[in-house]
């Protein structure tokens, strides 16, 4: 009740807050009330209220009509302050949804940072500036999955395929075109290259290649077995005989393992933890490495010799959800990433062909 001080919060809510600022204002209930569109009773019952939960009288009649008490005069600016902030989510909210501010965060393997998720983050910049835009590196594949899965993440740009998951839905936007890439003054002919001739190069490999590896070891693990080699070159994987690859092979084009360490030792020259360094790496001579088209491009700005493979090797890639509604951003983003992709597919031949 009035006179009984620090009894609580005065208002319960915004519209409390609202009504109180309209007597404020317009220095009388019935004049708030016409302002307000409510009935005059029923705000003189609010303003009440109010005053029960501050624990104050907030208002006194005068001669120029009903005014703010020393209370009710220490409450104005809270109020206004409340109200101003509601405004501000209000826009906060719309600027979102309108793509005007905000953040997109995405997950992406290292295998399409470059191309085609580069290309897209910037067509996408340029259509919205005010939008921050967050990439983070995807962590392995299973845990990349369930980060998706339980809503850590909403959208992921991803080397194909990934471990399947009932509560995701993945989507292929094209491939990358696998190359070999050597160093300056490589003494090789013209034309494409077969996984035959790889198979005797000493190689640069990425310790956790991604994904993208699949395509790489069925072409290489078939030039192995028809050399004699005693490992599935290129792949990091122990040779099986063929009844034993016969059997897995479904199970393995639908999930991914990693190799440890030891066994991409096993036949890679140099291994590295990280795809950008394989560039420096292969132009200075430590092994030659299977790149995609992007890495072989800057490769061969810088001297480097490169050629494609023959027969062609492909490694699919496109993005992972979970089967609900995207954000605003994530959805223009998917479909910027999409046009960005049918415009990638009809580029020409690349360099060294």
């Amino acid at each position: 009740m009035p006179g009984e001080p620090g009894r609580g919060a005065p208002f319960t809510g915004l519209r409390q807050a609202e009504y109180f600022l309209a007597v404020v204002d317009s220095g009388g209930i019935t004049a708030a009330a016409r302002r307000l569109h409510v009935a005059q009773p029923s705000l003189s019952q609010t303003v009440r209220a109010i005053e029960r939960q501050a624990g104050a009288e907030l208002f006194e009649r005068t001669p120029r009509g009903v005014v703010p008490t020393p209370a009710g005069r220490a409450l104005v600016e809270p109020a206004r302050r409340l109200l101003a902030a509601r405004r501000a989510a209000g826009r906060a909210v719309s600027d979102v949804a309108s793509l005007r501010a905000g953040r997109l965060e995405l997950v992406a393997h290292a295998s399409v940072a470059a191309d085609p998720l580069a290309r897209a983050v910037g067509g996408f910049r340029r259509a919205h500036p005010g939008v921050g835009v967050l990439v983070e590196d995807a962590p392995d594949d299973d845990e990349l999955v369930y980060a998706l899965a339980d809503g850590r993440h909403e959208l992921a740009v991803v080397s194909l395929p990934l471990p399947s998951s009932p509560d995701l839905v993945t989507e292929e936007l094209g491939h990358h075109d696998i190359w070999l890439a050597m160093a300056p003054g490589t003494a090789i002919a013209p034309g494409p290259v077969s996984p035959a001739q790889v198979s005797a190069m000493p190689l640069v490999a990425v310790l956790h290649g991604g994904s993208a590896r699949h395509a790489i070891r069925r072409a290489l693990a078939d030039a192995g077995r028809e050399e004699g080699t005693g490992h599935e070159v290129g792949t990091g994987h122990q040779q099986s005989t063929g009844h034993e690859r016969d059997a897995g092979r479904e199970q393995d084009v639908g999930h991914d393992s990693r190799e440890p360490a030891q066994a991409v030792r096993s036949w890679a020259g140099v291994v590295t933890p990280r795809l950008g360094s394989v560039i420096p790496l292969v132009l200075t001579g430590a092994g030659a490495a299977l790149v995609d088209r992007w890495y072989a491009e800057r490769i061969a700005e810088q001297g480097g010799v490169v050629r494609p493979l023959g027969p062609p090797v492909r490694a699919p890639f496109g993005v992972a959800r979970r089967r609900e509604p995207l954000s605003p951003a994530s959805r223009v983003f998917l479909e910027i990433l999409r046009e960005t992709c049918a415009a990638r597919s009809a580029e020409g031949p690349g360099p060294g062909a």
